[in-house]
């Protein structure tokens, strides 16, 4: 699964719904690695459930997500990665603009990547205080 550094972890986990709040503890450890203070660990919940619900309503939906955290100079960064996609069904694809609004609102730097098959990609990052 390619190489990790200190400071970065990597979490693989099925692209169901019911899997975001595994996630959403292991980006919330990060975040009190980060010093972190309560409100901005919801936010990271909310951040966390929110791009896996994104990328699991794809039209072309993913077997796997990716999640890949690391906190390196003053950044908690998440990166969030449908593998596996499958063949295109009818849904419907997700705003991207809504998708990005909602984000934002959460952590001020946010991107999205798609292509025909939907967003595929999330990034998110915010600047925190904690040493590397």
């Amino acid at each position: 699964m390619g190489r990790s550094f200190p400071g970065e972890m990597q979490l693989l986990i099925p692209a169901q719904e019911e899997y975001a709040l595994a996630a959403a503890l292991a980006v919330n450890g990060l975040g009190v690695k980060a010093g972190l203070d309560l409100d901005l660990l919801g936010d990271l919940r909310t951040v966390t459930t929110e791009c896996i619900d994104c990328l699991a309503n794809q039209p072309r939906v993913p077997e796997e997500i990716r999640l890949t955290a690391s906190l390196r100079e003053g950044m908690l960064s998440l990166r969030f990665e449908a593998l596996s996609r499958g063949e295109a069904l009818s849904n419907p694809p997700s705003d991207p603009v809504l998708t990005r609004s909602v984000l934002e609102t959460l952590m001020p730097v946010v991107s999205l990547e798609e292509d025909q098959g939907g967003i595929h990609t999330l990034c998110c990052a915010m600047r925190c205080f904690a040493n590397d």
